[in-house]
């Protein structure tokens, strides 16, 4: 039944218009003015961007700077290994080799040296400047312990004399080690000096068990009187030596670099803004008018709806969908045949009446706010009840799951609101079913993989407990049998072929033991069987094979080794009968879960991708699975194909423990 909405009337509408106008007016200029503030903001924000990007600039070149400096030290230190005692004319042809005052900016010494205790003493030494060898002085006290290896420190300077940074390095147990020595404002300048004309910068050493020793400001030389410039920014950055807190550099910038740009953009921003303002107004007082005109036709128009209300009525008579729709007192204006159907009551019996009574009680109220919320948003339609079930009462007290949308419209009469509704009992009942059926078949599928891997350990064990003790007990019979036939050539060649073969049998035999349950698996773990089955594999089929990560690994569970080892074993027999590949990478890491990484440099997986019914595929992907993990295969840009698999350190308590 159908609630006819009457026609409507058009009562004088000059004063609310003369309202609107002026709210309209009042927008307008707000708008203008915010996004003349939301110009001035977006320069602020280049600004800020700016300096971000100017000082990370910096961070990185001088830190560019450093590792040349180490790379240089490694080199000579090379040297010094290979031969501990060069002579000078040695050192100082290696040295000039290095072209170091085009390496390193800054650089005033580079040499040799000595540990002794807590100093290290110069042993000998080249100086870009003056193109000479230096004998044997000077003796640096070495902050922080007498470890050398990987070292930056501040020298000790004298009053007056440039701040210098003393990079050294040593390798193995030898005292020798190789130094150098850089002049900070040079290095400084020579890096990030054209970085550095509107900024200030100050860089500290960072003190093992103090405070940081200050070695370059940019502003110094200055008065001691004069005041340092207001500070608009700062961001401070560290720099690492040899993956350890090396420099500390704080960047600072004054009012002159922070200065706004573009504050004339904004204000024709503003006068754009209060321009299409007005433009918008008188556009808005045509469309009053404009309006005035169109209510004479309303009323004919009227008449067109009564007759598109008919309409709608048989179509909502006719849908199988069940149509409520209601007022904003939530009061039942539609009640469709299939809402008779479904709901058990007749129109008659419910139009009138609140919806509520279609409504179990424990959702009654969350329902009515549900509806304030969506009639206050505007929004035509909407799905209801998202993330959660919703429920229905029929008129004998029956519940039932249903799905609905919702949408609202409004007339003269005020707001309604048009539900659309279906009952999913069914759906739920064939949902719940095929869930129930899903679970049923994993349980299977974990109890099958379970007594595939009892019967392979089976196997293996009466291959080698039965047929590998029988072969070796023939193999004994056959060399008695060559022995008591020793005088006899030809027949003992025939007995020594006939061991050759049983050789060759108990050798087969162990092989397939061996591939169907590794020993090793079960009596030293799932990172030596790993590292066996690379070694074969590597045998039988001359791929290099590189394992890392199997050893230090903590207790592995039994399911979890096995379904490791059996992806290992299956992805590596996939490289070999698809890949082509001469070099395979086996990764293998436990830190918050189990993470395997098989890679090889093989042609890779065809443009099409591997079959999704892949039997290898589908094993590894169920085998992780069942373990709570996943599987991924995927063919790099380099080349190559990368199977990664992760599984969690503890399984769900629905995987099935592991065959022995």
């Amino acid at each position: 039944m159908v609630r006819t909405l009457r026609s409507t009337q058009f009562p004088s509408r000059r004063r609310a218009d003369a309202v609107v106008v002026a709210m309209l007016c009042v927008m307008c200029v707000v708008v203008a003015l915010a996004n003349w503030l939301s110009v001035r903001t977006a320069l602020q924000s280049n600004v800020d961007a700016r300096f971000a990007l100017r000082t990370s600039a910096a961070t990185d070149k001088l830190s560019i700077a450093l590792t040349a400096y180490r790379d240089a030290l490694h080199g000579a230190s090379d040297l010094l290994s290979a031969t501990p005692k060069p002579g000078d004319a040695r050192w100082m042809d290696y040295v000039k080799g290095m072209k170091l005052s085009e390496r390193l900016p800054g650089l005033t010494s580079f040499g040799k040296c000595e540990q002794s205790g807590g100093d290290i003493v110069r042993t000998s030494g080249y100086s870009p400047s003056g193109e000479s060898v230096l004998g044997t002085r000077d003796r640096v006290r070495l902050p922080s312990g007498p470890d050398v290896r990987e070292r930056l420190f501040a020298s000790a300077t004298v009053s007056g004399t440039p701040p210098s940074l003393v990079f050294l390095t040593s390798k193995g147990p030898s005292p020798d080690c190789t130094y150098a020595i850089a002049n900070v404002d040079t290095l400084v300048h020579a890096a990030i000096g054209p970085l550095l004309h509107d900024l200030t910068l100050t860089i500290t050493v960072d003190g093992d068990k103090g405070p940081g020793q200050l070695i370059f400001d940019s502003l110094s030389p200055r008065a001691p009187a004069e005041p340092r410039p207001p500070v608009d920014y700062r961001t401070v950055a560290n720099v690492t030596y040899a993956d350890r807190p090396a420099l500390e550099l704080a960047y600072t910038a004054s009012g002159e670099f922070a200065a706004l740009r573009g504050a004339g953009v904004a204000n024709w921003a503003l006068a754009f803004g209060i321009l299409l303002s007005v433009i918008t107004v008188l556009a808005w007082v045509v469309a009053l008018l404009s309006r005035r005109h169109a209510m004479a036709v309303n009323e004919r128009e009227a008449i067109d709806k009564q007759r598109s209300e008919s309409r709608l009525f048989s179509v909502i008579q006719s849908v199988r969908e069940a149509i409520i729709t209601i007022d904003a007192q939530q009061r039942i204006q539609i009640f469709n045949p299939t809402a008779e159907s479904i709901f058990k009551c007749s129109a008659m019996e419910v139009i009138g009446e609140p919806i509520e009574r279609f409504i179990p009680e424990r959702f009654r109220g969350a329902h009515f706010q549900h509806i304030e919320r969506f009639g206050a948003t505007g929004v035509s339609e909407r799905l209801m009840g998202r993330g959660r079930a919703l429920w229905g009462l029929r008129a004998d007290g029956e519940e039932f799951p249903m799905e609905a949308s919702i949408s609202q419209s409004a007339d003269a009469g005020g707001k309604f609101f048009t539900v659309v509704l279906r009952d999913v009992t069914e759906q739920r009942q064939m949902a719940s079913a095929l869930q129930t059926s899903r679970h049923e078949l994993e349980k299977l599928n974990a109890r099958l993989q379970e007594v595939r891997e009892d019967e392979k350990s089976r196997i293996a064990r009466e291959l080698h407990d039965d047929l590998g003790q029988r072969l070796t007990a023939l193999k004994m019979d056959a060399a008695m049998l060559r022995q008591a036939l020793d005088g006899q050539p030809a027949v003992s060649a025939d007995v020594k072929r006939i061991e050759q073969s049983i050789d060759g049998m108990v050798s087969a035999v162990r092989q397939m033991a061996a591939d169907l349950r590794p020993p090793m698996l079960d009596d030293l773990g799932l990172g030596p069987a790993i590292e066996w089955y690379a070694q074969e594999f590597s045998r039988r089929y001359g791929v290099a094979v590189d394992v890392t990560g199997t050893h230090g690994l903590p207790a592995v569970a039994p399911a979890v080794a096995t379904t490791l080892f059996r992806i290992v074993q299956e992805a590596l027999n996939n490289v070999a009968k698809h890949a082509h590949a001469t070099a395979i990478t086996v990764e293998l890491t436990c830190d918050r879960e189990y993470r395997l990484r098989i890679s090889d440099n093989g042609r890779g997986l065809p443009p099409t991708r591997p079959k999704p019914d892949s039997l290898g595929l589908i094993s590894m992907r169920e085998r992780a699975r069942l373990l709570g993990g996943t599987l991924e295969v995927r063919s790099p840009l380099e080349g190559g194909t990368v199977v990664t698999t992760i599984i969690p350190l503890e399984p769900s308590a629905s995987t099935p423990p592991a065959a022995h």
